[in-house]
Parts: C-alpha cells; sequence; structure tokens
C-alpha cells in the first residue's frame, strides 16, 4: 500500500470502521429472548399499538411450520404499507443467516429506488438464536450498513424459567443461548413477573441478570406489555445518542455484584470516583489503542460477546464511539466534545472469564503518557538520520532520510500519529503512516542485500 492508503486503513482484524450513524439510516431492532419468554406477544402488541410508524417484520422460527406469523396477523391491525417477512426452517445466526442477508439487501435496492420506506425494521429471531451472528450482519455488510443501521438488541427475559435456562448445562464449545442473549442485550424486559409470586424472588433474578450484563436497563413487565417506546428508538447500539439520553449510561456501579462464574461485566471508567477508578486519566494514543484491541479481539473474540465505548483520544477534538460483537469492530470520530464536557474516556467489555484488572492495565499502556510514547518509539525500526525508501506510488518506492519519529502535525486525521516523518531525495517531506515493511523499509533490503 501507499502512506495515503496505509494512513486510511486504520482496521483491527475482522472488522471495519464505519462511519458515524445517519439518521436517513433505518434503526433496526433485534427482538431476542429464550424459547416462550414472549417475544410474539410483545410484537403484537406493537402492531397494533397506535404509533404511524411503517414497519418492517422479518419473522423468524426454527421448524418447518410458521405458526408465529399466523398469530401475528390474525390479531394485529398493521397497515398494507407494513411487511411481514417470515425466514423458515432454520435459526437466524447460522443456518439461515445468509437469508437475512438477502432479504436487507432486498429492502435497500427497494428504498434506493424510491419502492420503499421503513421507519423501523424488527428482527424476532427464534428462542434458540445466538444474537451476535445476527448484530454482527449490520457491520460487515457494506450495502446493509449504507441502508440500516443497528438500534438494539431487546431480549425478553422469562421470569418463571430464567434461571433454569441459565443454569443448564452444556457440552463444551456448545454456547449456552439464554446467557448469550442476556449478555448482548441493550435493554432486558423481565417478563412474566405476575408468574413469580415473591417480590425479592425478582430482586434475586436482577441481580443475577446485572451479574450477565450490568449495563443493560432492566424493565419489568407481564404479558409483554410495554410501550412501544421500549423496544423502538432506544439507540441502545448507536452509543452516541444513548450517552445523551442517559450520561451516566457507562459510569462504573458502586459496589460489588455477585456474578455468573463465567459471564460477567467490566466497565473502565475514567470519571469514577477515585475510590471506585481502576485506571489512569488521560488521553489514549490511537495507534497503542488500536493494537491492544487488535490483540485483544485475535486471542479473545470468541469470548468477547460485547464491547462498547466513547474514548479520549490524543490529537483528536471528537470523540471516538465504538463497538464490537465477537470480532467483528466498528468505531468512528464523532462529534466534537463540549466546551464544559470532562474528556474522559468509558468502556464496557461483557464476555467470558474476563480479568478485569487486566484490561485496566492494559488500557493503562495505551494512554499517551511520556512514559508509553517513549516505549512506543523505541519498539521503532529506523533511528532518526537513516537511510530508508518509502512506497510513494503501487509499484513506486524513492529513497529518504528519517526526520523525526512519532511524528504529528495538523494536517494529519484526528489522532494520527506517525512512527516516522521522511525527507525524500528530492527534499519533499512525507510522513509514513506505519512502520511495516510494504511502507518503509531499509535501503539495503530495497536493494535485496
Amino acid at each position: 500500500h501507499s502512506p495515503e492508503d496505509a494512513r486510511r486503513s486504520r482496521t483491527p482484524p475482522g472488522g471495519t470502521y464505519m462511519a458515524s450513524s445517519s439518521s436517513e439510516r433505518v434503526p433496526v431492532t433485534v427482538l431476542t429472548g429464550f424459547l416462550g419468554s414472549g417475544k410474539t406477544t410483545l410484537l403484537n402488541h406493537i402492531l397494533t399499538a397506535t404509533h404511524g410508524k411503517k414497519i418492517a417484520i422479518i419473522e423468524n422460527e426454527f421448524g418447518d411450520v410458521g405458526i408465529d406469523d399466523a398469530l401475528i396477523q390474525k390479531t394485529s391491525k398493521f397497515s398494507s404499507e407494513e411487511e411481514i417477512i417470515e425466514v423458515l426452517n432454520g435459526c437466524l445466526c447460522c443456518s439461515v443467516r445468509q437469508d437475512l442477508v438477502v432479504l436487507l439487501k432486498g429492502f435497500a435496492e427497494r428504498a434506493a429506488a424510491g419502492e420503499l420506506k421503513l421507519d423501523a425494521i424488527i428482527i424476532e429471531t427464534t428462542g434458540m438464536a445466538d444474537p451476535a451472528p445476527v448484530a454482527q450482519t449490520f457491520l460487515i455488510y457494506d450495502e446493509i450498513k449504507a441502508f440500516a443501521r443497528l438500534d438494539g438488541i431487546v431480549t425478553m427475559v422469562d421470569a418463571k424459567h430464567v434461571e433454569r435456562h441459565l443454569d443448564a448445562v452444556k457440552p463444551e464449545g456448545v454456547v449456552n443461548e439464554a446467557v448469550a442473549q442476556v449478555a448482548f442485550a441493550d435493554r432486558l424486559l423481565l417478563n412474566k413477573t405476575d408468574l413469580v409470586s415473591e417480590a425479592d424472588e425478582l430482586d434475586r433474578i436482577e441481580a443475577r441478570l446485572r451479574g450477565i450484563n450490568g449495563f443493560a436497563p432492566i424493565q419489568r413487565c407481564a404479558h409483554s406489555d410495554v410501550s412501544v417506546g421500549s423496544v423502538l428508538g432506544i439507540n441502545g447500539f448507536d452509543l452516541q445518542r444513548a450517552l445523551k439520553a442517559s450520561p451516566t449510561l457507562l459510569d462504573a456501579r458502586e459496589g460489588e455484584t455477585k456474578h455468573d462464574a463465567s459471564v460477567t461485566s467490566v466497565s473502565i471508567d475514567q470519571g469514577a470516583a477515585r475510590h471506585m477508578r481502576t485506571v489512569q486519566q488521560g488521553a489514549l494514543d490511537l495507534a497503542l489503542l488500536q493494537s491492544w484491541i487488535s490483540q485483544l479481539l485475535e486471542e479473545r473474540g470468541g469470548d468477547m460477546y460485547r464491547m462498547k465505548g466513547v474514548l479520549h483520544i490524543a490529537h483528536a477534538e471528537q470523540r471516538f464511539v465504538y463497538h464490537a460483537v465477537h470480532m467483528i469492530f466498528s468505531g468512528s470520530f464523532d462529534e466534537p466534545w463540549g466546551d464544559d464536557e470532562p474528556r474522559e474516556s468509558k468502556m464496557v467489555f461483557i464476555g467470558k472469564n474476563l480479568d478485569g484488572e487486566g484490561l485496566a492495565a492494559s488500557f493503562n499502556d495505551c494512554l499517551a503518557t511520556r512514559g508509553n510514547m517513549k516505549v512506543k518509539e523505541e519498539a521503532l525500526r529506523f533511528a532518526v538520520g537513516e537511510q530508508v525508501e518509502c512506497r510513494t506510488g503501487p509499484d513506486t518506492w524513492s529513497r529518504g532520510e528519517v526526520l523525526a519519529r512519532n511524528y504529528r502535525d495538523e494536517s494529519m486525521p484526528p489522532g494520527m500519529v506517525s512512527p516516522y516523518q521522511v525527507e525524500l531525495s528530492g527534499g519533499h517531506l512525507i510522513w509514513a503512516p506505519a512502520d511495516c515493511d510494504s511502507v518503509i523499509r531499509s535501503v539495503k533490503r530495497g536493494r535485496g542485500e
């Protein structure tokens, strides 16, 4: 790659950075929950409510015969402009995931042609679905990303039976769907509370849910009776908007919560009270952060259910907003920090066997401190004054001399610090965006010596 190409390529393995959210994109709600938790009942409530929204519904069933679709059509009063689409015989997270992609691309094509205008899309997954692959659909396909945005994952929880599902022993390597559905949720609807007689039992269940996912709001309900606003337009996956509505969304919680043994949540909050703060304050170095996240996703992506955060990056006036589902990472610079707003980073991790102390230590290693910058510079291959060759075109290499290391000027993208500034033989100054042989190499290596 040329330096120009490389400076635009700031992507951890397995993911892609996408542009900030647009109000023009259709918000998508993924409605998940274990078998019998009340998803179809909730869907009927939404369709019979007077909200004036044009909603497309992607209905998923595990068996060969569609039952829920018939129940929805029998009881709902939806207009002809709303669509009911059913995905038969399979599970969206595995065997028929490609069908979902085809449906969404079809929506996008019809919208582009002016044949379809949607206010929302609801995807009701089978109770056996792991939400992660469904969510990843909106992160990895460019055509779908341009058309729709993931608004939130809403998980229905059967208060009467949830603990039985959470305690289910699965063979090694087989996901516990109930745990995954709770862990991935942006909002938890604790349903069928009328079947639980003791209030302290509901409190215990809520505490257990928070042990798995300490950051999703929990709303109690019976017969799936909640407002449309509890499900649609929650901006649960749009961190920037969600933080505007609830500034404390990613704040560290006070006190200890009893966690399930395997799936837990960990927060990193530079704005937490001093006695609760596990990390140092200050701006993050973008390159060190990317290297850490890449390594984390490569080594632990399978166990990392969700990550999300708002970050203060050195040499950037904008917030960096990101989220990840397993190994799929998406993030970008968003709105500028407010004049009176503290520039503090907040991160949330939800996954299996998380090491809170290790995550905090790795975060501190990414801060743009003098010590970390010295370590970063010492790892560079070329010294100031050394002769090098830089790729200045697809097949063109130009000789030059390293003038500076860890170089930054105002013409560079937000947060970017180049490993090298180089003066080419003709006196032209350039900066190398990466310290790798595809961008910059020694003169000896270039000559094949």
